[in-house]
């Protein structure tokens, strides 16, 4: 908020359309595989606004912003399926595609995401996500990499910060945030890139550049709070509760 930023938000219950076919993944990505996503069983389907949802499906199978597309036969049924929203990137997609959106801009979200992950020291079924985007023509790697950074030492304390190339299916260039646990070493913190501009022209219609990026929330407040343990931030146990101090 003191840099600017407005809040954007979006539902928990999400279509597939705006967690994944609206950020340009193919249908057939191994991100849509039961085991990485829960999904809904009632209601199934989600209602969508036929106008988006035909440029995006022109977009995968066409192509748009000079790319040829993905090449198959977009599925309208399978694009209204509900999941539970597995990551705040949803939110970012939204965003883009309504008629609120000012370039440039600077938008948030703190989202509540869901994946079947296995549970550990650093990893949970369902954590918290700070979304970002800002959209801006003359905006370039060095951006993000200056606001990683300030999210890295400002709101999670690390003294010790490192960016290293990454994929994801709807950024180029990608990357991730890492920091150095105290007692745990090297941990991500999250994602993040320049969305791809078929992305970008997609749900714009125009030529702009967005940077954004997706970090978890729970991880920074490990290194906030001292602790090693994700599983604590939500422990039931008063003498952990206790022995946890406020931020």
């Amino acid at each position: 908020m003191a840099l600017g930023f407005e809040e954007m938000a979006g539902p928990i219950v999400e279509s597939e359309f705006w967690n994944m076919d609206a950020l340009y993944m193919p249908q057939s990505h191994s991100a849509r595989d039961i085991h990485s996503a829960y999904y809904i069983k009632e209601p199934k389907k989600a209602e969508l606004d036929l106008k988006i949802v035909n440029k995006v499906r022109d977009a995968h199978e066409n192509g748009i912003a000079g790319s040829k597309g993905w090449g198959y036969k977009f599925d309208l049924e399978k694009t209204k399926t509900n999941i539970l929203r597995t990551q705040g990137t949803a939110c970012s997609a939204r965003m883009l595609a309504s008629n609120n959106l000012k370039i440039p801009g600077k938008y948030f979200a703190i989202a509540r995401c869901f994946r079947p992950d296995v549970v550990d020291a650093t990893h949970s079924a369902d954590f918290n996500q700070i979304e970002g985007i800002v959209v801006g023509k003359s905006l370039n790697l060095k951006h993000l990499f200056g606001l990683l950074e300030m999210f890295a030492k400002e709101v999670a304390g690390a003294t010790e910060i490192k960016i290293v190339p990454s994929y994801f299916p709807f950024t180029e260039p990608s990357c991730e945030l890492h920091a150095k646990h105290p007692q745990m070493g090297w941990i991500e913190l999250g994602g993040a890139g320049i969305f791809r501009p078929e992305l970008v022209n997609m749900l714009t219609g125009k030529d702009t550049v967005v940077i954004a990026w997706g970090l978890g929330v729970d991880r920074l407040g490990m290194f906030k709070l001292g602790i090693k343990d994700i599983r604590q931030l939500f422990s039931h146990n008063i003498d952990v509760l206790r022995s946890m101090k406020s931020v």
